[in-house]
């Protein structure tokens, strides 16, 4: 499998370990649930990006296009977490709640 793809697929995987956090975290009352939504959201994708070249065994400089940066992490992982913790948090939550 291509370095890219399995980049691809462990911020999708980070994303839905997020969205399930997220949404056992929305029963918080609304400031606090929120404040801890943004922040499992953004620390999550923050590690997902720091744990890559380690989980994946790749070197920063070994990776397709240049250098492992954090734009390169936004443009190839944001979307792919962002739709899984998007689909397992409402998912999660409606769960919960009924």
């Amino acid at each position: 499998m291509e370095l890219v793809a399995k980049i691809t697929l462990l911020f999708a995987g980070w994303g839905a370990i997020a969205g399930v956090l997220s949404g056992f975290l929305r029963g918080l009352p609304t400031d606090q649930g929120s404040l801890a939504l943004l922040a499992i959201f953004f620390s999550l994708f923050y590690a997902s990006y720091r744990l890559a070249p380690n989980i994946l065994k790749f070197t920063p400089d070994e990776f397709p296009g240049g250098r492992w940066t954090g734009l390169t992490a936004f443009k190839r992982g944001f979307l792919g977490f962002l739709i899984m913790w998007l689909v397992l948090w409402i998912l999660t939550y409606n769960i919960l709640i009924s």
